[in-house]
């Protein structure tokens, strides 16, 4: 697996790039501390995760951390930190998993304080999704699935840091509808 994760770095497989943004009332650095240092911990703001736990007895988001994330009882994957520029940018990579037609994945998350018309400091999470697939015509088939389950994600992400308040596959949909 290590081999793979090489050659999607170096680029020998066709990645898709995908980009996708939440704006989250909060600033920079509480933003980082949930998407970053409480890496191992995702499940609680992603609703298409029923666990996640950190590997090799990391106990907090850093540099090389890894995590490993259940989807159901037959989808996972585990990732791996593999650059960060702290309160701004990092960067994961799909070091193992068993998704069905996906070759290689990787992922950037960049920061951004924004301002709003209150004066209250906003951060844009901006993240940039590589996905190769196997064979490649399984992206045209699998890219809005993908993609929703990303957006879920980061509306997740933005509820619980701005309510505190769990997200997962069964509060979801009304926090959604009910959230602004």
């Amino acid at each position: 697996m290590r081999a793979l994760c090489a050659r999607v770095l170096r680029g020998k497989y066709k990645m898709n790039k995908s980009e996708f943004r939440e704006v989250i009332n909060a600033t920079k650095e509480k933003t980082w501390e949930v998407l970053f240092a409480q890496y191992g911990d995702i499940h609680v703001h992603n609703p298409g995760m029923v666990t996640s736990s950190y590997m090799h007895n990391a106990i907090r988001g850093e540099l090389n951390c890894e995590r490993h994330c259940q989807f159901n009882d037959k989808l996972s994957l585990d990732e791996k930190i593999t650059e960060m520029d702290e309160n701004n940018h990092f960067t994961v990579v799909v070091t193992k998993h068993s998704l069905p037609f996906i070759k290689g994945m990787s992922a950037t998350y960049e920061l951004t304080s924004i301002g709003n018309m209150t004066g209250d400091e906003v951060t844009e999470v901006k993240m940039t999704s590589f996905v190769s697939f196997s064979p490649g015509f399984m992206k045209y088939l699998m890219r809005g699935q993908l993609g929703k389950g990303l957006v879920q994600h980061l509306f997740g992400l933005k509820y619980y840091i701005e309510t505190g308040e769990t997200v997962n596959s069964h509060n979801y949909s009304e926090i959604f509808k009910s959230y602004k």
